[in-house]
C-alpha cells in the first residue's frame, strides 16, 4: 500500500504542479483557451503559418547562389514581402520553442504514455532542426556559410563525405556548392512533407488529438505573430561572397543549439553528443516508465453494442467488433491506461476496475453532499459542519450520470465534483461536463434539477465554496435548471493578445545574437583540394580473349603523398601530414583538407608523392593575413593562392 501511494503522488504532482502555475494564465485566457494547456497544438499551428508562409516567400526567392541574397534583400525591401519573411522566420523559431515546451510539459507531468508517439516527438523535433538549418542556407549570407561550413566539417569527418566541401563553403566555391543549394531547398521542402507524415503518427493512437488550439486562441496567436513581425523586421547577415571567413555572424539559438558546440568540441565528441543526447531523449519513456492503471474489464454479457465507450476512449482502446454473430465493445489492454472514462459511458454498468469504488446507491439516510473527487486533484479539506460522502474515481469522466441520478434520489441533496483543469486523460473533464449539461450520451435527466451539482476545478475549489454550495437554494424549474461550473471561464481578449505578443518578442533577441566562430585577429591557412595521385600498381591482365583486355592499363594502387607546412622565416616544419588515395586499395583520389591557426607572417607549402619522391610541388612564402584566412588549392598541375594567377 505505501509503494502505491508513493507511485500516485509521484504520477500526480507534476501534473497538479503545472495546473496550478498555468491557472495564472487561465484567469485571462479561460481554461480552454489556456496556451499552456495547448502546447503541442501551437507547435502545430507555428509550423502550418512557416509552410504558408514560406511557399510565399518562395515565389520571390532564386535558388542560384549567386542571387540568393539579393533576391531576399530585395523581399525584405518590399513591405508586404518583408513581412511575410519576418512572419516565416518567427514563425520558425516558435515552432522550436513550442515543441520543446511541449516536450517538457509532457516529462514534468508524465504524461509519456506511448512509446511511439514519443519516439515521433523526438523525431519531428531532429526533423524540424533540418528544416530550419537548410532554411537559413539558402539565404546565402555569412551566417549562411558558417552553417554550411560547420555542417560540412560534421559530416565529412565520416569517410564516405569529401572533406573538401567544408573549405568549398568558405571560399565560395560556387562550382562545389551550387548542386548543394538544390539539395538545400529539395530537403527544406521533402523534410517539411516528411513533418505531416511524422504529425499523423505522433496522435495516430489518440482518439480525437488536439491538431489545432481553439479558434479564439488560433486568432490570438497570429495577431500577436503579425505584431512581432512587424515591430521586429529579420535582417540578412552580409553576403557570404564579401569575405571568405564568417568572423561575425548572427546566431539562432533556436535552430543552432548543437553547433555551438563545435566551438567547445571536437567534431568526433559532437558525434558522441549528438548520438548520446538522442538515445537518451529516446529511451527516456524506459527509463522513467509511467505505471498505468491496470485495464478495465468489459462483461460481454452485459453489453448492448451502445458504441458510447469506444466513441468516448481518449486512446481508442475500445472497438466495436463482431463476436460469435454479436457485434460487442472489444478492449484493446495494452491501449487502455485504465482512465475508465468509459465506464463513465456505460449505463447498463458492463464495464468495471478494480480502482473504481463501489457506490452506495440504496436508499439510505440522506447526506449533505456526495463528493466525486478525480484521483489527480490533491488533498482537500471538507466543512466540518456538513455530512459528506466522499468517492475517489480515476477520472471524472468515468462517473455515470444514471448512478449521480441514483445519489440524488437515495442518498444526499447535492452532488460535487472535484476534478483537473485540464484533464490527465485530455477527455475525461469536457466529457463530464457536456454529459451532465445534457449534450453528450449518456445524458443526465431532465427530471433531476441539475442545480443540485457542482464543479470545481483544482485551483477553484474551497471548503468556504462547498460550504456556500450547500447551502443554496434550489431552482424552481428543474428542466431548465444547468449545472455550476467553478472554472476560468471569462476571456480577456486584448490582454491575451498582449501577453502572447510580449512573449513571442521575448524571443526575438536569441534569434540574432553575434557569436565569434573564426577569430579575425588570427592568421588561417586553409589547404583545400582534391588530388589524384601516380600510380603504383597496375592490374594484371590474364585473360587470352581480346574483348576482355582493358585498352588502358587499370591502377591497382596510387601513391600516398605527404603535406608540409613550413616557416618561410627559418625553414622550421610547422604541420605535416600524409593523405592515402580513398577505397579498399588506394587507388582512388584523396581529397587534402588542412586548417591551421599559425603565428609566422609567412609560410611554404610542399606536396610530395612518398613513392615518387621526385615528383614534388612547392608554393613559397605565402603571405598570411588575419580574419580573411588564406587558401591554397591545387589547379593547373601547380600548388596556387585561391584567387592568385
Amino acid at each position: 500500500m505505501p509503494e502505491e501511494k508513493l507511485i500516485k503522488e509521484e504520477r500526480t504532482f507534476g501534473h497538479q504542479l503545472f495546473q496550478r502555475f498555468s491557472s495564472f494564465f487561465g484567469k485571462i485566457y479561460s481554461t480552454q483557451l489556456n496556451p499552456l494547456y495547448n502546447l503541442g497544438s501551437i507547435a502545430i499551428l507555428m509550423f502550418v503559418i512557416a509552410c504558408i508562409s514560406g511557399i510565399y516567400v518562395f515565389i520571390f526567392y532564386n535558388i542560384n547562389p549567386r542571387h540568393a541574397w539579393s533576391s531576399v534583400e530585395d523581399i525584405s525591401n518590399n513591405f508586404f514581402n518583408g513581412w511575410m519573411r519576418n512572419i516565416h522566420r518567427y514563425s520558425s523559431d516558435l515552432l522550436v520553442i513550442f515543441i520543446l515546451l511541449h516536450l517538457a510539459h509532457t516529462l514534468f507531468t508524465s504524461k509519456f504514455k506511448r512509446l511511439v508517439s514519443w519516439i515521433s516527438g523526438i523525431i519531428s523535433f531532429l526533423i524540424v532542426i533540418i528544416i530550419g538549418v537548410t532554411g537559413f542556407i539558402l539565404v546565402w549570407d555569412q551566417k549562411a556559410k558558417l552553417l554550411g561550413y560547420l555542417t560540412a566539417r560534421l559530416f565529412t569527418s565520416l569517410p564516405i563525405f569529401d572533406p573538401s566541401i567544408a573549405g568549398g563553403f568558405l571560399m565560395n566555391d560556387l562550382d562545389t556548392i551550387g548542386g548543394f543549394f538544390k539539395v538545400a531547398l529539395f530537403g527544406h521542402i521533402a523534410f517539411s512533407l516528411i513533418t505531416v507524415i511524422i504529425i499523423w503518427v505522433h496522435v495516430l493512437r489518440i482518439s480525437k488529438p488536439k491538431i489545432l488550439p481553439p479558434k479564439k486562441l488560433i486568432i490570438y496567436c497570429v495577431v500577436a505573430l503579425g505584431i512581432v513581425a512587424l515591430l521586429f523586421p529579420v535582417k540578412s547577415d552580409p553576403p557570404a561572397q564579401i569575405t571568405n571567413l564568417p568572423t561575425q555572424t548572427s546566431f539562432d539559438w533556436y535552430y543552432f543549439f548543437g553547433y555551438y558546440l563545435m566551438k567547445v568540441f571536437s567534431v568526433n565528441q559532437n558525434w558522441l553528443i549528438l548520438i548520446g543526447s538522442g538515445i537518451i531523449l529516446c529511451i527516456i519513456p524506459y527509463l522513467f516508465k509511467r505505471k498505468n492503471r491496470p485495464p478495465v474489464t468489459i462483461d460481454l454479457e452485459i453489453c448492448n453494442a451502445c458504441n458510447l465507450c469506444s466513441y468516448d476512449c481518449p486512446y481508442e482502446a475500445i472497438d466495436m467488433l463482431i463476436l460469435n454473430g454479436e457485434r460487442k465493445a472489444i478492449l484493446s489492454p495494452d491501449k487502455c491506461v485504465g482512465c475508465t472514462i468509459c465506464i463513465g459511458s456505460c449505463d447498463e454498468h458492463a464495464i468495471s476496475h478494480p480502482q473504481f469504488p463501489r457506490l452506495m446507491l440504496e436508499a439510505k439516510r440522506k447526506e449533505d453532499v456526495t463528493l466525486f473527487s478525480c484521483s489527480y486533484f490533491p488533498k482537500h479539506e471538507i466543512p466540518q459542519e456538513l455530512t459528506i460522502v466522499e468517492y475517489q474515481v480515476p477520472c471524472l469522466g468515468s462517473v455515470m450520470p444514471k448512478d449521480v441520478q441514483k445519489i440524488l434520489e437515495n442518498n444526499s441533496e447535492k452532488v460535487a465534483f472535484l476534478g483537473c483543469e485540464d484533464c490527465y486523460y485530455r477527455l475525461g473533464k469536457t466529457w463530464a461536463i457536456n454529459r451532465f449539461l445534457r449534450k453528450r450520451a449518456p445524458l443526465f435527466s431532465k427530471k433531476y434539477d441539475a442545480s443540485r451539482l457542482q464543479l470545481f476545478t483544482l485551483t477553484q475549489y474551497s471548503k468556504e465554496k462547498l460550504l456556500a454550495f450547500s447551502k443554496q437554494e434550489l431552482k424552481p424549474e428543474i428542466h431548465n435548471s444547468q449545472l455550476s461550473i467553478f472554472d476560468n471561464l471569462k476571456i480577456r481578449p486584448v490582454l491575451s493578445v498582449l501577453i502572447l505578443t510580449v512573449f513571442f518578442a521575448l524571443m526575438v533577441p536569441l534569434s540574432s545574437t553575434v557569436v565569434h566562430f573564426f577569430n579575425p585577429e588570427e592568421k588561417t591557412l586553409f589547404v583545400n583540394f582534391k588530388y589524384i595521385s601516380t600510380p603504383m600498381e597496375y592490374e594484371q591482365n590474364t585473360s587470352t580473349e581480346k574483348h576482355m583486355q582493358s585498352l588502358t592499363p587499370v591502377v591497382k594502387k596510387r601513391s600516398p603523398v605527404l603535406l608540409k607546412v613550413l616557416s618561410a622565416e627559418n625553414n622550421k616544419l610547422l604541420y605535416e601530414k600524409e593523405f592515402v588515395p580513398r577505397g579498399v586499395r588506394n587507388d582512388i583520389a584523396m581529397f587534402i583538407y588542412t586548417q591551421l591557426v599559425l603565428s609566422d607572417d609567412a609560410v611554404n607549402v610542399e606536396l610530395t608523392e612518398t613513392a615518387f619522391p621526385d615528383k614534388k610541388y612547392q608554393l613559397n612564402h605565402i603571405k598570411l593575413k588575419k580574419g580573411d584566412g588564406t587558401f591554397v588549392i591545387f589547379k593547373d598541375n601547380a600548388l596556387r593562392l585561391a584567387g592568385g594567377k
